[in-house]
């Protein structure tokens, strides 16, 4: 077989990027992909509905950025948020902007940015080959020369580009697999761990608040009775864990003190635009309204339905007895558990229900001008893979489209 001029190997966000762009410039490409189809794990981001950017400026995307975000400078001077709507908008998927300024397709459904990044790479002539898992890049004299399949056979080109992600969500094929070759081409791969992820709660009433979803809360982290940090935002409950946008950006901020077993105390003010005293003056005026008004009744005027049960418990207070009844202690303490309901944080959930990996391919050994390899002239670099990672909100995939786009470029150049 004649070798190619540039092979993607990998085919998320960043590898279908990365391939349509080097094949634009009349490249043969070959974009290697080990599940079925390329484009599975972009299939269920942003819960199906695929959040593809956000159109803040550059200064303010890059402080959700992390560890080293200034590596992302030359990425995003080639190709960014608004680069990539036109782009989206020239395969004919429309796209709408929602509140934070996240970009989603106008369908609300990822199934589509699929189905047109596969279009327009088959249009640019990409070859792809499925259910093809790598074992082994071969190299020589400072260059890759061939990729070695699970089945011994070899795949030759001029160039090459790693999209291979992280380990998060291995069910769609991120199973950290890139890592390990990389690893043994002698690139430092840095400690990987589980990022926006769910946090594991000691709560013994947390399966009655299952898909439970608080909507502009204020959380504070404790630990010792010290303040670590506050976020306001929005969270969900699981059968096992506690995760929304507010729980995975602070298990970003906290995950490496999780990782060294650290644990926190979270704080959540269900009502943090009403002070103690407006919520007292609040009850006083539903109890004038109605004098025979119960507790539990005052809790439905509260709180939502589900959380009634486990403030009757939290509080051991009859749910029919009268409001007026109620001593000055019991009224004190209903307040003070709307303002500072508590969790116990024990950990972070696994690389299954992660979004993103943290960790990854050590950016001193990458230019980012080119996303080129400083170890390997003719490999490249893009995605999940690097040692990059950010906050929900689109910034992930920008990350991933910008450097898949720089990458195809490069690689196409040389």
């Amino acid at each position: 077989m004649e070798p190619f001029d540039v092979i993607v190997i990998g085919g998320g966000a960043s590898g279908l990027m990365a391939a349509g762009t080097a094949a634009e410039s009349g490249k043969r490409v070959l974009l290697i992909e080990k599940m079925f189809r390329p484009g599975r794990k972009l299939r269920i981001t942003g819960k199906g509905r695929c959040n593809l950017t956000n159109l803040t400026d550059v200064d303010d995307f890059l402080t959700h950025v992390g560890p080293d975000p200034d590596f992302l400078r030359p990425a995003f001077k080639e190709f960014f948020a608004e680069d990539l709507i036109k782009f989206f908008h020239s395969i004919r998927i429309k796209t709408k902007t929602e509140r934070g300024r996240r970009v989603f397709p106008q369908s609300d459904k990822a199934q589509d940015v699929v189905d047109g990044m596969h279009q327009w790479v088959g249009k640019k002539g990409v070859k792809i080959f499925s259910k093809i898992r790598i074992t082994k890049l071969i190299f020589k004299d400072g260059e890759v020369r061939a990729v070695r399949t699970e089945k011994n056979k070899l795949y030759f080109a001029k160039q090459f580009i790693m999209c291979t992600g992280g380990a998060s969500y291995p069910a769609t094929g991120s199973t950290g697999d890139g890592y390990k070759i990389i690893e043994k081409l002698g690139h430092k791969i840095n400690p990987i761990s589980p990022c926006l992820v769910p946090l594991k709660v000691d709560f013994d009433f947390l399966s009655d608040l299952d898909r439970l979803s608080l909507r502009n809360i204020k959380i504070s982290v404790y630990q010792s009775d010290e303040l670590i940090t506050e976020k306001f935002g929005e969270m969900m409950f699981l059968k096992h864990a506690i995760s929304g946008p507010l729980i995975l950006t602070l298990s970003r901020e906290l995950g490496k003190r999780f990782e060294a077993g650290e644990k926190f105390d979270f704080k959540i003010d269900l009502k943090p635009a009403l002070s103690e005293e407006k919520i007292r003056n609040r009850i006083k005026r539903e109890l004038e309204q109605d004098q025979r008004l119960v507790f539990k009744s005052l809790l439905r005027k509260l709180l939502p339905s589900q959380m009634i049960n486990v403030f009757l418990n939290e509080l051991n207070i009859e749910g029919r007895k009268l409001v007026k009844d109620l001593e000055d202690r019991d009224v004190k303490c209903l307040i003070r558990l709307l303002k500072s309901f508590k969790l116990k944080v024990i950990g972070m959930c696994g690389f299954d229900e992660a979004i993103v990996t943290s960790g990854g391919v050590d950016l001193n050994e990458v230019d980012s001008r080119t996303m080129r390899s400083k170890l390997l002239k003719n490999l490249y670099f893009a995605g999940e893979l690097l040692d990059l990672d950010a906050n929900t909100g689109g910034y992930n995939l920008q990350i991933a489209f910008s450097t898949g786009r720089l990458a195809g470029i490069s690689a196409a150049k040389n």
